[in-house]
């Protein structure tokens, strides 16, 4: 038998992620439109900068959940929070050292972007 594909996301962080995937998507499409090539993948990466360390702190402090386990969500938090901002820096790094030519503004834009929409994202599907 075949499986159906789900069509409905139920955990709310996989939805922000998918939002803040989308809305980055159209941005680097317009800047395309706009700017060119070259800032249209600057926001693309700006955008993945921040988008794939926030979905491993989010996999990692949502992996245990309840009473019993607050010590280790608490410390999840820590070592997620500090790993996301490794990822962080290691992503802005990679990006000036090895992508060339690179529009840093756009890079920028793309990383805030992403970011503003995760917290009008969450602050919405919260409320």
């Amino acid at each position: 038998m075949a499986r159906s594909i789900p069509t409905k996301i139920t955990h709310p962080i996989t939805r922000i992620i998918l939002i803040q995937l989308t809305v980055l998507l159209l941005s680097a499409g317009v800047s395309f439109l706009v700017l060119g090539v070259v800032s249209s993948y600057s926001v693309l990466l700006g955008g993945m900068i921040c988008i794939i360390p926030s979905a491993y702190f989010a996999k990692k402090v949502f992996s245990q959940y309840g009473a019993r386990a607050i010590e280790n969500v608490v410390r999840n938090a820590y070592v997620g929070e500090f790993i996301k901002l490794a990822l962080i820096g290691m992503g802005f790094s990679l990006a000036f050292v090895f992508v060339k030519p690179l529009n840093v503004p756009s890079l920028f834009a793309g990383f805030v972007l992403a970011h503003i929409i995760g917290i009008v994202s969450f602050v919405r599907l919260s409320s």
